[in-house]
C-alpha cells in the first residue's frame, strides 16, 4: 500500500515537471516570436559592454598591466598590520604587508588598497608611457560597505607632482578628496604643461582623521593627448 502511494506521488511529480518544461518552452518560443533571438543577443552585449565600461572614462596611464609601475625606492613603506600574520604551525612567521602596486590596478572592494602609517605619505608612479597630464582621479570606498562603516583612512588634501625623470618634479596642484563625495573623484590639473612626462608623484597631505594610518585603493592620471612609443 504504501509503495502504491509512493509511485502515485512519483507520477504526479514527473507530470508536474513534465508541465513546467512545456511552458518554459512556450514562454521561449513566445519571446522568440516577438524578439528575435540576434535582437535579445545585441541586447544583452549592450548591457554587458556598460557595465565593463570603465566609470571614469578616460584612459588610465597608471595601469599595471599597461606598463605601469611604482618605483619602490620613491614610495613610503607599507603598513604593517600587527593583526594580519601569516603562521606556521601556530607560530607567527610573517607581518601581512600590502604592496603599494595595488593601486595600480582596478580591484575596488574592502581592504584591497595600499596602506601607510600615519597620514602622510607618497609614491612615485612610472606611467606605462609618456604623456601630458590634464587630470588625475583619487577612488576610494563608500561608508556603506566598509566593515567598520567609516573611511577615516581615505586620503584628504593631496598634492600631485610630474617628471620626465625622477627628481623633485613640477607641483600641477593640490587637491582633496571628499570622503562624502562620489567614490570617482577627478581633479583637473591647475598647472597646464606642454611637455611629456613619465613620472607622476602622489603626496598625501593627511586623511580624514584615522590615527594609524591611511589607504589609497587607487590613483590614476588621464591626459587628452599622449606619446607612442612605437
Amino acid at each position: 500500500k504504501e509503495i502504491q502511494s509512493l509511485k502515485e506521488q512519483v507520477d504526479k511529480l514527473q507530470t508536474e515537471l513534465h508541465s513546467l518544461k512545456q511552458g518554459t518552452k512556450d514562454i521561449t518560443q513566445l519571446l522568440t516570436f516577438y524578439i528575435p533571438s540576434q535582437t535579445v543577443k545585441r541586447m544583452l552585449n549592450k548591457v554587458l559592454e556598460k557595465l565593463d565600461e570603465d566609470q571614469v572614462q578616460m584612459p588610465d596611464y597608471a595601469l599595471k598591466s599597461a606598463g605601469a609601475s611604482i618605483v619602490q625606492s620613491r614610495t613610503t613603506r607599507s603598513y604593517r598590520h600587527n593583526r594580519g600574520k601569516f603562521f606556521w604551525l601556530s607560530f607567527p612567521m610573517l607581518v601581512f604587508v600590502k604592496s603599494p602596486e595595488v593601486i595600480l590596478q582596478p580591484s575596488n572592494y574592502p581592504g584591497n588598497c595600499w596602506p601607510f602609517p600615519g597620514s602622510q605619505g607618497e609614491t612615485v608612479i612610472k606611467l606605462a608611457m609618456e604623456i601630458i597630464p590634464r587630470a588625475v582621479t583619487m577612488e576610494h570606498i563608500p561608508k556603506k560597505i566598509s566593515p567598520t562603516g567609516e573611511i577615516s583612512s581615505a586620503p584628504k588634501d593631496f598634492a600631485v607632482y610630474v617628471s620626465i625623470f625622477l627628481k623633485q618634479g613640477t607641483l600641477l596642484g593640490e587637491f582633496m578628496y571628499n570622503c562624502e563625495g562620489d567614490l570617482f573623484q577627478t581633479f583637473q590639473l591647475k598647472n597646464e604643461l606642454s611637455e611629456f612626462m613619465r613620472y607622476v608623484k602622489l603626496k598625501v597631505l593627511n586623511n580624514w582623521g584615522h590615527p594609524e594610518y591611511t589607504c589609497i585603493y587607487r590613483f590614476r592620471p588621464s591626459a587628452h593627448i599622449y606619446f607612442s612609443e612605437s
